[in-house]
């Protein structure tokens, strides 16, 4: 049975009581790492050996709170010795600065003691991750409208950032990163959706919503809120199930709560 562990489901505000944005998905006996905000490396060590069996880590964007746990990851795969592949899948402008970063701190990836791939996202590109699993990236606004409006951004520098739709057999799930509004998700409902894990920080419950109305969605999973949802997570649940009265169920994990689908 498919199942969603979220490890974090903070947003990128520093919370004492939920990590940054991670979570991990088992589909036909694969693992697969959402994004690796910190501190995943332990979250994942809580579950026994799962460090030394994922299957692949998938990077939506280049945010500290999505990537920030990578070195450390390695690291443990490392001390741990892991042996089995691990393959990277990213957007191409993370690639040279992640592998820079790593090699900073004083580690080869040579000297990991397992292979290390690193794959960037191609646009909508499908993917088989084996097992009948088909991955799509899809390209969003995000990191656009959030690097090119900061003072002294170079306007120049590729800003790519993913959505993700992850599919097999009668499951279809989309992880939406962070996303620049809900119109990024509109070209991903038009199909009916298992489980759809968005992000609420960047746009407000109600937009949300006008996108996901006439969606067919099995189970909606808001995470990575904004302060003001996150103060009040009972009135936003129930809110949202009084717009989307078509959707299964709206769930608000906590961080460390397994869902199956």
């Amino acid at each position: 049975m498919p199942s969603v562990s979220f490890l974090g489901t903070g947003s990128g505000l520093p919370s004492a009581d939920r990590f940054f944005s991670s979570s991990l998905l088992l589909l036909e006996g694969k693992h697969l790492l959402i994004d690796a905000g910190e501190p995943c490396v332990h979250l994942l060590r809580d579950r026994g050996g799962l460090i030394r069996e994922i299957d692949a880590v998938l990077l939506t964007h280049g945010h500290v709170d999505h990537v920030g746990g990578i070195p450390a990851l390695l690291q443990g795969c490392m001390l741990l010795e892991r042996t089995k592949e691990l393959v990277i899948y990213l957007p191409v402008d993370m690639v040279a600065p992640l592998r820079a970063w790593i090699a900073a701190l004083h580690l080869t990836e040579e000297g990991l003691g397992f292979p290390l791939t690193w794959v960037p996202w191609e646009d909508r590109k499908g993917i088989s991750l084996g097992g009948g699993i088909r991955l799509t990236p899809w390209p969003n606004n995000h990191l656009v409208e959030c690097y090119r409006s900061l003072p002294g951004a170079d306007t120049g520098r590729p800003c790519h950032s993913y959505s993700l739709e992850i599919a097999a057999g009668d499951f279809r799930g989309i992880f939406s990163g962070d996303i620049s509004g809900a119109k990024d998700l509109a070209p991903l409902v038009k199909e009916p959706v298992t489980v759809l894990v968005s992000e609420l920080s960047h746009l407000g419950a109600e937009e949300l919503a006008s996108v996901l109305a006439p969606a067919a969605i099995h189970a909606l999973c808001l995470v990575h809120l904004s302060e003001e949802y996150a103060s009040d997570r009972a009135d936003l649940r129930a809110h949202l199930e009084d717009l989307l009265p078509n959707v299964g169920d709206v769930f608000l994990p906590e961080d460390g709560e397994v869902l199956d689908f």
